[in-house]
């Protein structure tokens, strides 16, 4: 009955540990690109384009984009309608921006939760016109 315990103990363990080593590996970071498109005067609609050279998320898997702003001009803050592979901007204030861009690859976890996986990070300054 011990050697049994035993056995199921180091089967569940070697399971578990492939699993992991499977779900840690880095993909997409090194070929990704981001492509800032459009007029970047106030109100006019600008994209950002995210290309991860062919690079897709394996099944069950998506991409979370978040675009930070870090800094800006007084006034209203700019609309962003994250999306993948395109993001929306709309800047109501003409200044300088500066931005962080994160493409984020999401997984579920063992335990119920989710695991960000990153893929791209960019940090970028906009100068936008009245």
């Amino acid at each position: 009955m011990r050697r049994i315990c035993v056995l199921i103990t180091v089967l569940c363990l070697g399971v578990t540990g492939l699993a992991v080593a499977g779900g840690n590996r880095t993909a997409g970071t090194e070929a990704g690109r981001l492509v800032l498109a459009g007029e970047r005067v106030v109100g006019a609609d600008m994209t950002a384009s995210f290309d991860m050279g062919g690079y897709t998320p394996p099944a069950g898997q998506h991409v979370a984009i978040n675009v930070d702003i870090l800094e800006s001009p007084d006034g209203p803050m700019p609309r962003i309608v994250p999306g993948y592979p395109v993001t929306s901007l709309v800047f109501e204030t003409p200044g300088k921006y500066v931005l962080n861009f994160r493409l984020n690859q999401i997984c579920k976890t063992s335990c119920g939760g989710v695991a960000a996986r990153p893929l791209m990070e960019r940090q970028e300054t906009i100068e936008i016109a009245p």
